[in-house]
């Protein structure tokens, strides 16, 4: 009984964090772009919990149901959270009925919902209409190109080259990603690591700027919302109706 109303109530909050959050915001092409090149590096695998590790993990569970609870402004009595862990992990019959125990995670299930959608539905707002209001400033700038589409580039450095890549060209660049705030989200520069991709795959923003680059071509890319993570965001840095700058350099194209 313990560990069914425990992953109720585990899931439900996660619930909540996934709607304030959206961690399956964007399109699988989306994905791929500030996403895709720490993606690319070879993630650890963690190591197998053992007896070791029962105190550590035990403080950390009751730690984040406590975060969790208190950051969703959900009121409990956490002594009485504490007894129902024991009664639970002891397998003794609940003080309180099933039914009351469904009704009222069905209601704290609504309300975390609703607090998400509201906080995300106003970043929303603001998000969009701050982007609105950097792109049209920033479409008056001196060398910045607005293509039909709405995206937006300046010419930092220009390449030698004259071969220019087609969606189904695989690409290497050197790519800084981050916010108009200037907030960096990801630099294969700082790695030291060129990222390489096939054009398609990746945000309609890239898709539209990079057919026009030659190899050697250094651009700063200003891409509105809806040709980058569009209005969900892509559930960790980037915001709902967020636009995104990058510095691209075209290193190689293939064919």
């Amino acid at each position: 009984m313990s560990l069914r109303w425990y992953v109720a109530a585990a899931a439900v909050l996660a619930a909540g964090s996934v709607f304030a959050q959206n961690t399956q915001g964007g399109s699988a092409a989306a994905q791929k772009s500030t996403a895709a090149a720490p993606a690319a590096q070879q993630q650890k695998v963690p190591a197998p919990l053992t007896a070791a590790d029962k105190p550590n993990l035990s403080y950390a569970i009751g730690y984040q149901i406590g975060s969790d609870f208190l950051d969703r402004k959900i009121d409990i009595d956490l002594n009485t959270v504490i007894k129902a862990m024991q009664d639970g992990y002891a397998k003794r019959q609940p003080t309180v009925a099933p039914e009351t125990m469904g009704d009222v995670l069905m209601r704290m299930q609504y309300q975390v919902m609703s607090q998400a959608k509201a906080e995300y539905d106003k970043a929303a707002s603001a998000n969009k209409s701050k982007s609105a209001s950097f792109l049209a400033e920033n479409k008056g700038k001196k060398g910045v190109v607005t293509l039909p589409s709405g995206v937006q580039y300046l010419v930092i450095e220009e390449g030698n080259g004259a071969k220019h890549p087609t969606l189904q060209s695989e690409v290497t660049v050197n790519f800084r990603s981050s916010l108009t705030s200037g907030l960096e989200l990801d630099s294969s520069f700082a790695r030291g690591e060129p990222f390489k991709f096939k054009v398609a795959d990746v945000i309609k923003g890239w898709q539209e700027v990079i057919p026009l680059m030659k190899v050697g071509d250094y651009w700063r890319i200003f891409v509105p919302a809806e040709y980058a993570y569009g209005e969900r965001g892509d559930g960790r840095r980037v915001g709902p109706n967020e636009v995104m700058v990058f510095e691209m350099k075209l290193m190689d194209t293939k064919p």
